[in-house]
């Protein structure tokens, strides 16, 4: 992928939860945001730092979609359960690819 488009600041919005399709909002400005950098990210809940590390994107045959989708590789773990992302606008979900698998959306914000 030629440029990153995970790069910057992406506050957390709202959960989808994959067995109910109950989705759980997220007041904006209480410091829920995740950064990327282009090989870094940061997740930050309640203003806190909760993780750190590396992360790159390659591409994948998606179980539930049965497309091609990008997928978040974090910290090398490739056999890790797949996370699948699609950006809309300034729009990014991230998904688990498995049948009852839960995504978590955000607003781009820089």
């Amino acid at each position: 992928m030629a440029t990153d488009p995970l790069v910057g600041e992406w506050e957390l919005t709202a959960d989808i939860n994959g067995l109910t399709g109950i989705r759980t909002s997220y007041e904006t400005g209480k410091g829920n945001v995740t950064k990327f950098t282009k090989t870094t990210y940061e997740q930050t809940r309640d203003g806190k730092s909760i993780s750190t590390g590396t992360y790159s994107i390659t591409t994948y045959q998606s179980l539930i979609t049965k497309k091609e989708e990008n997928q978040i590789v974090y910290d090398g773990k490739v056999n890790e359960t797949k996370n699948y992302f699609t950006i809309d606008n300034n729009t990014l979900t991230i998904s688990v690819d498995a049948y009852d698998g839960p995504s978590t959306i955000y607003t781009r914000i820089r």
